[in-house]
């Protein structure tokens, strides 16, 4: 089996939570590119780089296909190894990995007509817990628009959330004072992202006024993110009475933050370079002793499967799940999302990623 053709397909999707904030009535819009990969056996894999940072041209797309073309076709999926070798010896925009890593597993889990999730070990869990992201607040009514969106999860039985906060502290705290005193404890605060917000001192402080709302983890409570000093990772670990948790995906960052035991949970995504990739910092953080989760840069239904199917085989994830795209994008451009259910995905079935295109949605959502 040879890869005959590259396709990028960009398209966008639209998120149901505001542009600015979480109440601007405006819609935010996502871009991303659907990848197939056509083989002369007659089998497509799927693959998406999901919610991109960089514009999707004509020129920069197929100026990217041009790139690729050269490392891809002619070449057999089955030789994943070599391919991937190759890719990363390039410098690529992020996301663009991914989606061929995804499509390459894809193509593979097809011809084999097996689950991609076979081919990283087999299904250790049946469905992977998550929590579903929420905007900060800003203006005072962010407030009500997330505590509404809360009662939608409610309402739909998914009790985890991971909250982004940080840009204004008294309407954070106002909004999760409100949470607890409407719902208690049925709500489970996962997460508290500062996305990288605070200083050292700083950073302290505010853990420890916000410890009381019970959440799991804060994450990136420090300025440089993973690239931080791992000296002030270490002094917010050691104040804190909360576990941190830091993005972790790329080898070299995680290899950096384990050695000094500079945090408490490793958020891990195949976003960066990948599934297989991803799998190995897995396997890093188990022989460390760091507890885990997967993340997400909120995907479509062909990215959320492949990050579920990981997901199911890694016997070490510790904390709910990022992976939360079909529930916040109005729009999808497969037969049939990803499912959750009860707080949970739900890991496809079927060959591959178990997940097909709709070519009418597809069309619907193209840029161009």
């Amino acid at each position: 089996m040879q890869i005959t053709n590259l396709e990028l397909i960009p398209v966008y999707s639209t998120r149901e939570m505001g542009q600015t904030c979480p109440s601007d009535s405006e819609k935010a819009i996502s871009h991303h590119i659907i990848v197939r990969l056509h083989t002369d056996a007659d089998i497509t894999g799927l693959g998406e780089m999901s919610d991109v940072n960089f514009e999707l041209t004509p020129e920069t797309v197929n100026g990217l296909a041009t790139r690729l073309e050269p490392l891809l076709l002619g070449r057999s999926p089955f030789d994943l190894t070599a391919i991937q070798v190759d890719l990363e010896k390039q410098e690529w925009e992020h996301q663009v990995l991914p989606g061929i890593d995804i499509a390459l597993h894809d193509a593979i889990g097809r011809a084999l007509d097996t689950p991609i999730y076979q081919l990283f070990g087999g299904k250790y869990r049946e469905r992977i817990p998550f929590a579903y992201p929420l905007a900060p607040c800003q203006i005072e009514a962010d407030v009500e628009a997330n505590l509404q969106r809360i009662e939608r999860l409610q309402d739909q039985g998914h009790p985890t959330i991971r909250y982004y906060f940080g840009a204004d502290l008294t309407l954070d705290e106002r909004f999760l004072s409100d949470l607890r005193n409407r719902w208690g404890d049925s709500v489970e605060i996962n997460a508290l992202d500062a996305s990288g917000r605070f200083d050292v001192e700083t950073a302290i402080d505010v853990i420890g006024r916000f410890a009381a709302f019970k959440p799991n983890l804060v994450e990136s409570p420090v300025k440089g993110r993973q690239n931080a000093p791992v000296e002030d990772f270490i002094a917010v670990k050691q104040a804190a009475d909360v576990p941190i948790s830091e993005h972790s995906s790329e080898a070299h960052v995680a290899v950096r933050l384990a050695r000094h035991e500079a945090v408490d949970i490793f958020n891990l995504g195949v976003g960066y370079s990948g599934m297989t990739a991803c799998q190995k910092v897995f396997g890093l953080a188990e022989l460390f002793g760091i507890k885990t989760l997967m993340g997400s840069t909120v995907e479509l239904s062909i990215g959320t499967a492949a990050r579920a199917h990981l997901a199911a085989a890694v016997p070490n994830i510790d904390f709910p799940c990022y992976p939360a795209g079909p529930l916040v994008y109005y729009e999808q451009i497969v037969k049939e999302r990803v499912g959750y259910e009860e707080g949970h995905i739900i890991v496809p079935d079927g060959p591959g990623l178990g997940v097909e295109l709709d070519e009418e949605r597809l069309a619907a959502q193209r840029l161009w």
